[in-house]
């Protein structure tokens, strides 16, 4: 039994990254812009019609069941990954916050918290491979770029796959158009498992008025557990 209702991601395919999905020429923007406050994930991603899959990425593809593929089908508690946090929840609320020398990216799906390195800290040589990898950001005008590596593999989409392994390197780029709305753009490339770079972007909607609701999660088991009747009545306590 679940504790928790996953809403699928609401995809929209398009063939190619539409004009307004371009990343500014940084030479006529300012610097060190301030991306903090709090927006929505818009429902809408833009993705390849076809994946470039390798003859490793096809079959790793092939053999995928979200029910058996996506951690949380056995722990509803379980740890979120890049890219596939970017995506997850129908509606996802991002808060972006300065912490020190880094950029927090708190995304409320999972509780998340992702932290983005902004003084060239690159990662050390034994760095582990995690779910969210190690982020490494920098502004050219008033582009914010993220390198992400060091990621434990997973996929780009929990409900779907298209695998991405240890071996990938994440190019995210932010950006605002008018007014507060941030563009994304995402940059896959994985050998191991596509021809050639794969690139997907959304839209990052201004929600001022939202808040990041804490994600106080109970883990009942896999989905076809029988419940657990004292977790249930001490969840229901605490409502």
């Amino acid at each position: 039994m679940r504790a928790l209702v996953f809403f699928l991601v609401v995809v929209s395919v398009v063939g190619q990254i539409p004009a307004r999905a371009q990343v500014p020429d940084a030479q006529s923007a300012v610097s060190d812009p301030d991306f903090s406050g709090i927006y929505e994930g818009a429902p809408t991603i833009i993705e390849p019609d076809v994946y470039p899959l390798t003859a490793e990425g096809e079959r790793a593809h092939d053999v995928y069941d979200p029910l058996i593929g996506d951690p949380r089908q056995t722990d509803d508690c379980a740890p979120e990954s890049m890219p596939a946090i970017l995506w997850a929840g129908t509606l996802n609320t991002m808060r972006i916050y300065l912490e020190g020398d880094t950029i927090a990216m708190h995304l409320e799906h999972g509780g998340t918290v992702r932290s983005i390195h902004m003084v060239g800290a690159e990662p050390s040589t034994d760095e582990p491979h995690t779910e969210l990898g190690y982020s490494l950001g920098s502004w050219s005008g008033d582009v914010l770029t993220i390198e992400t590596t060091h990621l434990a593999g997973g996929v780009v989409f929990t409900n779907r796959g298209y695998p991405v392994s240890p071996e990938a390197r994440l190019t995210e780029r932010y950006w605002r158009e008018a007014g507060k709305n941030l563009q994304m753009e995402l940059l896959i490339d994985d050998p191991v498992n596509f021809l050639q770079p794969v690139k997907l972007a959304r839209e990052w909607l201004w929600a001022p008025d939202e808040q990041v609701i804490p994600w106080n999660c109970v883990s009942l088991g896999p989905r076809d557990a029988e419940p657990d009747i004292d977790e249930l009545r001490r969840l229901l306590n605490q409502q």
